[in-house]
């Protein structure tokens, strides 16, 4: 079985130790590279292609959140799994709006990130325990009202909501349902509308929420 390869970008050297002790105790997963600010991290992910990039929130040049949006737009295969000493609401949502697939605190636990970085390979979203209960409760007082509202959902867009919430791109949903890339589009504008929803965050929020998906 091939190994995930994980490349760690920090600038703080205790993070790469603990992550380096962290992963060469477990036989799926291999530390690939490191990087301590953005731009250097950007080169190593076009040259060691890593299937999963730990990242930094604060960085030095390229901040981690548009570090983000530059992985998912030219290396949508790389998930990114975003880490940062400080939690905030606008923080973690911004870095699932930038299409993060997990967030995991600099205190994190060893079983969390690993958990995190076989979550996110999957192709799924990881938040559990506090970010669940941030981005929820974000969801929450902002969406007030929307509840009882026309919002069923169709089978179809039921199944196309399950597969935006673990990071499928327009392109994946289309190929995997038979249908245009229109379509897919189409769909998931009703969507947003039927919810009320502006963002991809919000709509993995309400999948949470509603038990559309697991955590």
């Amino acid at each position: 079985m091939d190994k995930i390869k994980v490349l760690v970008v920090d600038d703080h050297d205790l993070i790469v130790l603990a992550a380096r002790q962290i992963f060469s105790k477990v036989p799926d997963i291999k530390l690939i590279g490191v990087a301590s600010d953005g731009e250097e991290a950007y080169q190593k992910i076009k040259e060691l292609k890593p299937d999963v990039v730990i990242l930094d929130v604060i960085l030095p040049g390229i901040d981690g959140i548009e570090l983000t949006r530059k992985i998912v737009a030219e290396f949508p295969a790389t998930k990114v799994v975003l880490h940062s000493s400080s939690v905030s609401e606008d923080m973690i949502v911004t870095g699932f709006e930038a299409g993060a697939m997990a967030y995991v605190p600099k205190n994190f636990k060893p079983g969390q990130l690993i958990e995190a970085i076989h979550t996110v390979v999957k192709g799924e979203h990881y938040s559990k325990g506090f970010v669940s209960e941030i981005l929820i409760e974000n969801f929450l007082k902002s969406k007030t009202k929307k509840d009882g509202q026309n919002n069923k959902l169709t089978d179809r867009e039921t199944e196309i909501l399950q597969a935006i919430t673990k990071g499928m791109t327009n392109q994946q949903l289309a190929d995997n349902l038979h249908i245009s890339v229109r379509t897919v589009e189409a769909h998931k504008s009703n969507i947003m509308k039927k919810l009320k929803i502006s963002s991809t965050a919000e709509l993995v929020v309400y999948a949470i929420k509603h038990k559309i998906v697991k955590i």
